[in-house]
């Protein structure tokens, strides 16, 4: 009895086949990348719109104030009391969801029980003990940024839009004026990157070039960073800061 022939496959068409097969993993790789990161900013964005409620139900319990935020570091100890991480948290009941899926920062390494570090930032602008720390102080809250993604390297749990560009209606208020002048000069350098006229305290490209922001209306939505800084000092009050200007 004959026994059957089998055909092997050559040489060249294993090299085609495995050709192929490259061509197609190069191809897709990268949208399988991209859906991931899609889904991830996605997730950032829910974090954002659950984080916005929480405000605004703290504001409606606080006479409607805004949170405080804190100046303690997360390197050097844990997020004191008045930090809106912690004040939130009768609202959220979840640590979960101060962390933007996409954050990788080194900050993430220093969580404890007693910590509250968070990848969002909190306008400093609209912190309490700020003339524009009251709903009311603020005209469009749909168009004024109250909460966005701070970048990895940040340790702080709010960013100050005051210290991107000179501000002198702020210097002048009574209550900023003794320090403002001369923190300007200290804080400017690593705020803000002249030469690329962007800030550099917020992550401004972790999802598809561009970021997450939380509104003063509880809406959030994401925006590249040309869309949201601009000015127009000719207006009454002067706008300076962009979308986190609340004097829009």
């Amino acid at each position: 009895m004959s026994r059957p022939s089998v055909r092997a496959f050559t040489l060249i068409e294993l090299l085609v086949v495995i050709a192929i097969i490259s061509i197609l993993a190069a191809i897709l790789f990268p949208v399988f990348a991209r859906a991931r990161e899609k889904a991830r900013q996605t997730a950032c964005l829910s974090n954002l719109k659950q984080l916005g409620l929480s405000v605004l139900q703290y504001a409606q319990d606080n006479e409607e104030a805004l949170p405080f935020v804190s100046f303690a570091d997360f390197t050097v100890a844990p997020t004191l009391e008045e930090s809106w991480t912690r004040s939130m948290q009768p609202y959220i009941k979840n640590k979960g969801i101060l962390k933007c899926p996409s954050d990788a920062g080194a900050r993430w390494d220093l969580e404890t029980s007693d910590r509250y570090i968070t990848s969002y930032a909190f306008n400093a602008y609209l912190k309490a003990d700020q003339p524009y720390g009251m709903l009311p102080a603020i005209n469009r809250p749909a168009s004024v940024i109250c909460l966005t993604e701070g970048a990895d390297q940040v340790t702080k749990d709010h960013f100050a839009p005051y210290f991107w560009r000179f501000d002198p209606e702020f210097a002048a208020a009574p209550a900023n004026a003794p320090w403002y002048p001369g923190a300007y000069g200290g804080m400017h350098p690593g705020a803000f990157d002249d030469a690329k006229d962007e800030a550099k305290n917020l992550a401004l490209r972790r999802h598809s070039e561009g970021f997450n922001a939380l509104y003063l209306d509880g809406h959030a939505k994401w925006a590249k960073w040309t869309q949201l800084w601009f000015q127009t000092p000719s207006s009454t009050p002067p706008v300076l800061h962009g979308a986190f200007d609340p004097r829009q």
